[in-house]
């Protein structure tokens, strides 16, 4: 069966805007690695692997903050 939504907006979506920022990011990002040169060096420290750390870091402070925010609200109610 076909069909069809009405409330169709004329703007992109949520999504397309998340993949349109991170598209542009890299873009730009890229450029001012190559227009940069030996400046750029500074934040060599910058690898994936610190990225992966630093949202693995982050994850696991949310979740326990999470979990102990729960584990006390669920006493008081």
């Amino acid at each position: 069966m076909l069909q069809t939504r009405t409330d169709v907006k004329s703007g992109p979506c949520y999504r397309c805007r998340i993949i349109r920022s991170f598209v542009l990011f890299t873009v730009m990002l890229v450029i001012l690695a190559l227009v940069a040169g030996k400046r750029f060096e500074v934040i060599h420290f910058l690898t994936p692997t610190w990225f992966a750390v630093a949202i693995i870091i982050i994850g696991v402070s949310g979740f326990m903050v999470k979990i102990i925010s729960w584990k006390i609200f669920k006493k008081i109610i």
